[in-house]
């Protein structure tokens, strides 16, 4: 049983509220007058029988809010009815502009601003506080000069020993109904929370899969029994801690933004052990405000090998090192690309990745196929650029002269639940792509000519990589237009080190100390030096950086290593002597892929202009990734 529970200072209040209630429908379950000394004590009373809300005033609600946790409404005086008090006051004293004085706890007034031009008096309001004396309020008031007190039962009891004029706090019962109206308000609110809840709870404890709700601190709130088994811990010592702690694994920016808007939805996988958790978050909004968030988590396994399978594959070879988690503390300028990474390993679909830096691409690679559900599979990578053209049918899916075998173990074969990278896709012969199309909408080879015999099935994740922009390909007929197309789908562009100028400080402080202590040399690099190695180019990836600092340090014939050295040493490697001073200049602003991205953005905003949902759908990226490039590369 629940209900609401009025303390008020006297029998008169308290007959007030009565005949309120027997107006309306109400749950009020205690009515009663009590005191100062009294009220605690029978608000303890009243919430063994079931009260959750309570209804008393001034120094008794001050009280019931201090010694116990229920929920207080204040009986606040309207203005009608200290209008009245003070007209009384006003025939009680027959003296022009008297001064009142009105001794009252805060939060029991209404707005009093106008009342001495309305009423042509002088007020003089003395709030009470928790551990004040009354007593030395009043005296105060007396010595202010006050001609009348208007106060609750303690000011008045004083005052009328000191026979000084007053006038007890009293009502029309105006101000309880409001009180009480509130009240059931506050009732209606929390019996359809408590209803919501047993809905939400029921829900909960019946669903097969683990829920979390959090608020929009990120603290967990609630939690049902199932994700209570995946994590190991109670729902009663998870409560209060934020969602970053129960999976360390969740990338805390990603919980931001959905609790600050920019996202609608997040998932991720986590791992422990062969099991994988599939991780979504979508915020709780209500009237366009976020309340929190739910997070739901579902059991998955990873394809499971037998020992024997698993030491054939780390003895051939076909082994990932690489973590997403790990490859984003050592390329921090690779975060976009990371969790984007980490969306798509959700998936099996084809995954195209265009970029210049081919140790970049191949961790990239590692580290989604770790990060996805075929962890435990062969990681195989082929490159097209080493491959005659000639040879790429036998060596990708064991076809030769228009024949196949299931005893050749080509790389699909090899890659079979796993990942199989595909390098330098571009150099893939037109007959190789139709054969790789149909391997990807209808999962197995076998002859072209006779598709029912001789057949592979395939269970492959493929990842296609490329140096060169495949579109342009497409346009110049060298690869397959529908090809692309599928492969684009799920694109993701690695930028160029030079891209990441934070990265590529980290990266040159290192290379820079590593070769110092390899050949125990001390140097000093100037900072326009450092400058001028920032802004060059450096297309290709890190290797070709290390490998400047490895030179410089070895040939640098100085202690202080000066811009002039640092420009002679690149155009004496880079031959920098052939380059137009523009094309120098524009080489440093922007990489090839960030250039082609820059195109893409302004070509998609052009066609439809400037819709950024539409242009970001195209993109395949989302409408807030559309924005920070927008703003990146100052595209309006």
């Amino acid at each position: 049983m629940s209900g609401i529970a009025i303390f008020l200072p006297n029998e008169t209040m308290r007959r007030q509220a009565e005949a309120i209630l027997k107006k309306k429908k109400h749950h009020v379950i205690v009515n009663e007058a009590t005191t100062i000394d009294t009220v605690v004590e029978e608000a303890r009373k009243a919430i063994e029988l079931g009260a959750n809300i309570v209804v008393a005033r001034g120094h008794q609600a001050a009280d019931v809010r201090e010694y116990t946790s229920i929920t207080t409404i204040e009986v606040v005086m309207t203005a009608q009815e200290l209008g009245l008090l003070i007209v009384k006051a006003k025939k009680m004293l027959n003296k022009p502009m008297p001064k009142i004085g009105i001794f009252c706890w805060k939060g029991m007034l209404c707005d009093t601003t106008y009342f001495e031009e309305l009423y042509d008096v002088k007020l003089a309001i003395y709030w009470m506080g928790v551990g004040e004396d009354y007593f030395e309020k009043v005296e105060a008031g007396i010595l202010d000069g006050i001609d009348v007190v208007i106060g609750g039962e303690k000011c008045v009891q004083y005052a009328t020993q000191k026979n000084f004029p007053v006038l007890f706090m009293g009502t029309t019962g105006e101000s309880i109904e409001f009180a009480i109206n509130q009240a059931e308000t506050m009732y209606a609110m929390v019996e359809k929370e408590m209803h919501n809840y047993a809905q939400f709870s029921t829900v909960l404890d019946s669903s097969n899969n683990g829920i979390i709700k959090i608020g929009a601190d990120g603290l967990v709130q609630t939690m049902n029994r199932v994700m209570e088994e995946i994590l190991k811990v109670s729902g009663e010592s998870a409560i209060g801690r934020h969602i970053t702690e129960l999976f360390p694994t969740i990338d805390k920016e990603a919980v931001e933004r959905i609790l600050e808007g920019e996202e609608e939805i997040y998932s991720t996988f986590v791992s422990n052990g062969a099991k994988v958790e599939v991780v979504t978050m979508e915020p709780i909004m209500v009237e366009q405000v976020i309340w929190g968030a739910i997070i739901s988590c579902s059991r998955t396994r990873r394809l499971s090998w037998s020992e024997d399978k698993m030491k054939e594959k780390l003895l051939s070879g076909f082994v990932a090192y690489e973590n997403l988690n790990n490859l984003l503390l050592k390329r921090p300028g690779l975060k976009e690309v990371i969790d984007l990474a980490k969306v798509y390993a959700q998936s099996n679909t084809p995954i195209l990745i265009e970029g210049s830096s081919g140790d970049e691409l191949e961790q990239l690679c590692q580290g989604i196929h770790n990060y996805s559900l075929r962890k435990n599979g062969p990681f195989v990578i082929v490159n097209m650029e080493t491959i005659p053209v000639e040879q790429q049918m036998q060596a990708l899916f064991g076809i030769s002269e228009n024949s196949f075998s299931q005893k050749r173990k080509s790389a699909f074969v090899k890659a079979s639940d796993g990942t199989i990278v595909i390098r330098e896709i571009s150099r893939m012969s037109l007959p190789a792509q139709y054969c790789l199309l149909n391997v990807i909408r209808k999962r197995w080879i076998g002859q072209q000519d006779v598709e029912n015999e001789s057949i592979q099935r395939l269970n492959s994740r493929i990842i296609a990589l490329s140096s060169r922009g495949l579109k342009e390909l497409v346009l110049q007929g060298k690869f397959r237009k529908d090809l692309y197309h599928v492969l684009k789908a799920f694109y993701i562009a690695l930028p160029g080190v030079s891209e990441r100028r934070e990265e590529l400080a980290i990266l040159l402080d290192q290379y820079y100390r590593h070769y110092l202590d390899k050949y125990s040399r001390y140097h000093v690099l100037t900072q326009e030096a450092r400058e001028r190695i920032l802004n060059f180019p450096w297309d290709n990836n890190d290797i070709q950086l290390e490998s400047f600092c490895e030179r410089m340090i070895l040939t640098a014939k100085k202690r202080r290593i000066t811009e002039e050295y640092v420009e002679h040493l690149l155009g004496e490697v880079y031959d920098l002597a052939d380059e137009e001073p523009q094309t120098r200049e524009n080489h440093r602003g922007k990489g090839i892929l960030e250039e082609r991205r820059i195109h893409d953005i302004e070509t998609c905003l052009l066609k439809y202009n400037g819709n950024r949902t539409l242009a970001a759908e195209e993109l395949n990226i989302s409408k807030s990734t559309l924005w920070r490039y927008m703003k990146k590369y100052d595209i309006k």
